[in-house]
């Protein structure tokens, strides 16, 4: 397997994570006039909420979406060219959408790179399952995640 195609399989994995997994579970603005939506009038000042994690689990757009399938990011897959492009939206979109999206992809895939060079990940026997949230401005374990880390031994040449 080549290194673009191993990338490949690291962003699937890291976007089906995020899908699951929303760090933001709410989106909320505010309207600067008035709007009408789907025969819906908003008067000015009004406050929409938007949950792009209810988004990521809509068996519309996402298969079995409590299953981590991810194949279902797969560029050229049929999954991914039918799907709404406002379906998975974890930084948002538009012209709020977070600007450090790129950095936070950038540093999460530095992160698995340099954490799975030096080390080996396992269920811990004593992590709870399934795993409970505690929500709050960003979405949390609330027990936390108990893993068995193994540092690598690297062979000297």
């Amino acid at each position: 397997m080549d290194f673009d195609t191993r990338v490949c399989i690291c962003m699937q994995v890291v976007k089906e994570s995020m899908r699951l997994f929303m760090v933001s579970p709410l989106v909320a603005r505010e309207t600067s006039e008035r709007l009408e939506i789907g025969g819906y009038v908003l008067p000015k000042g009004t406050w929409v909420w938007m949950a792009p994690g209810v988004l990521a689990k809509d068996p519309h757009n996402f298969l079995d979406p409590q299953l981590f399938r991810p194949e279902r990011f797969e560029p050229a897959g049929d999954e991914q060219k039918k799907r709404h492009p406002y379906a998975f939206i974890p930084f948002g979109i538009g012209p709020r959408v977070c600007i450090g999206e790129k950095f936070a992809i950038q540093e999460i895939k530095l992160a698995i790179i340099h954490l799975y060079q030096h080390y080996v990940f396992r269920h811990s026997p004593s992590m709870e399952s399934p795993l409970e949230f505690q929500f709050g401005i960003v979405v949390n374990f609330k027990h936390g995640v108990k893993l068995h880390v193994i540092k690598r031994h690297v062979a000297c040449l």
